[in-house]
């Protein structure tokens, strides 16, 4: 339950009801309910307050609660503000009011164009719909804004493959292609590689080297090459390549996961003290998942303290006795 859930419902500050079990679908019903009633004589005066308790009662997976108290503050309800609109149609998404989602998107896609959210959300009820060609216009608009948007390139993949069929065969990695030189995107290119030859790395490397070698070092794309090198074995050309990125980012921190694949790359190449370094600097670096807080960093860990018994066991002590007779 977030501080602004807790704040309206008078909840005290030491609450700590939201570390346990995960909420039934029938608990879920009667806190909305429950909520619902306690609107009744409590309303929120704030749109403000609205919006940040939709936020987080769909963060606590109660969308139709959240549409509730959506429909019980209809009066105060900010439809000028993204943010209001953006997670009225997370929840009627979640909820499976399709065409509630599809408004409440389509206004946050008019008040902040830029934003690519609501491209992708609308995209996914329009696939839902079967509606391919409004679909794809969505998604080509939100790929206008970002070209390098990897969630719109596979849902445009995705649009391509349901066109087509015997009838009518569309080449998903031709069209992929296509656009993706249009808008100058490594991350079309990439994905088009991939359609082509998913067990073929080498042929996604082709394309990402030529692109590394024409100077684009944002993160995402480094986060993208430095895995392809990994697919392809190539893991003594990882850590050169995080280096060189560190070294322009001049003492600024960068992706985790970035950080994350320098460290694999140096299991691989047996640099163990130095993955252990790299290892304690991810654990305290900012924006870590906490997913690989608690399952990769001790998976990494044991492959680094099992590979570092193994190279000790490999150095064969020395006989003394066999030395001595070596010298004579």
């Amino acid at each position: 339950m977030g501080p602004s859930l807790r704040k309206y419902l008078g909840i005290n500050a030491e609450y700590r009801g939201d570390q346990g079990a995960k909420v039934t679908d029938e608990l879920a019903s009667h806190f909305g309910q429950a909520l619902i009633d306690y609107a009744a004589d409590h309303p929120v005066v704030d749109g403000a307050a609205l919006v940040n308790l939709l936020e987080e009662l769909v963060t606590m997976d109660m969308p139709g609660a959240a549409l509730r108290m959506h429909e019980a503050h209809a009066d105060i309800f900010p439809a000028g503000d993204f943010r209001a609109q953006f997670h009225l149609g997370n929840a009627a998404m979640l909820a499976g009011s399709l065409v509630v989602a599809e408004n409440a998107f389509s206004e946050a896609q008019k008040l902040v164009p830029g934003e690519t959210s609501p491209y992708v959300n609308m995209a996914q009820i329009l696939i839902h719909d079967q509606r391919y060609d409004e679909a794809r216009h969505w998604i080509e608009a939100g790929l206008a804004v970002d070209p390098n948007h990897c969630g719109l390139w596979e849902l445009l993949a995705w649009v391509f493959q349901q066109q087509g069929g015997s009838e009518n065969p569309i080449s998903s990695h031709k069209l992929v292609e296509k656009i993706a030189r249009e808008l100058n995107s490594w991350a079309g290119l990439s994905l088009a590689a991939d359609l082509v030859a998913p067990d073929e790395p080498e042929r996604k490397l082709a394309v990402l080297e030529e692109i590394y070698s024409e100077g684009n070092s944002s993160e995402e794309f480094l986060v993208e090459y430095t895995a392809v090198l990994g697919q392809c074995g190539l893991y003594d050309r990882i850590a050169p390549v995080i280096w060189r990125a560190k070294s322009a980012l001049a003492g600024k921190p960068y992706s985790w996961k970035l950080q994350l694949h320098l460290i694999q790359s140096q299991i691989a190449t047996e640099q163990l003290n130095e993955a252990r370094e790299s290892l304690n600097a991810l654990q305290k670096a900012k924006g870590v998942p906490a997913s690989v807080i608690e399952t990769v960093v001790p998976a990494l860990l044991a492959e680094i303290d099992e590979s570092t018994s193994l190279s000790l066991k490999s150095m064969s002590p020395i006989n003394p006795e066999g030395a001595q007779n070596e010298r004579n």
